[in-house]
């Protein structure tokens, strides 16, 4: 283990407040640098994937960690009206709670890229 790592250390720094919404918190700290990343990134991480391939996957996770960095990965009309529609005590919702879930996608599948890239995040 990298003896400048200490967990005990970082963890007294951690605000609480930060972990109310994690996910978000993550996700901002991500966001930016995902970001840069892309900008300054000249390789990919298999050798037949062209940097047309690997920038289009960047931006699919950029895309899911800012949806969700904003709040805003459930703004999508289908999700609305999933949401009403449970609120308004509707018996029909196998219609909307799927076109809800497909609105959500790109923001599992970028989640998913990143979690198949993690280890490729590095120049």
């Amino acid at each position: 283990m990298d003896r400048n790592y200490n967990p005990q250390a970082i963890a007294r720094t951690v605000k609480v407040e930060d972990l109310y919404d994690f996910d978000i918190t993550i996700a901002r700290f991500i966001l930016p640098r995902l970001m840069v990343f892309k900008e300054h990134c000249e390789r990919t991480p298999r050798v037949t994937m062209t940097h047309e391939e690997w920038n289009e996957i960047l931006d699919k996770m950029i895309y899911a960690f800012d949806r969700i960095a904003c709040q805003t990965e459930e703004d999508t009309p289908e999700y609305k009206a999933y949401i009403k529609a449970i609120w308004n005590n509707e018996m029909d919702l196998v219609d909307l709670k799927r076109a809800a879930k497909a609105s959500l996608k790109p923001i599992a599948d970028g989640l998913s890229l990143y979690h198949k890239y993690y280890r490729s995040l590095w120049w």
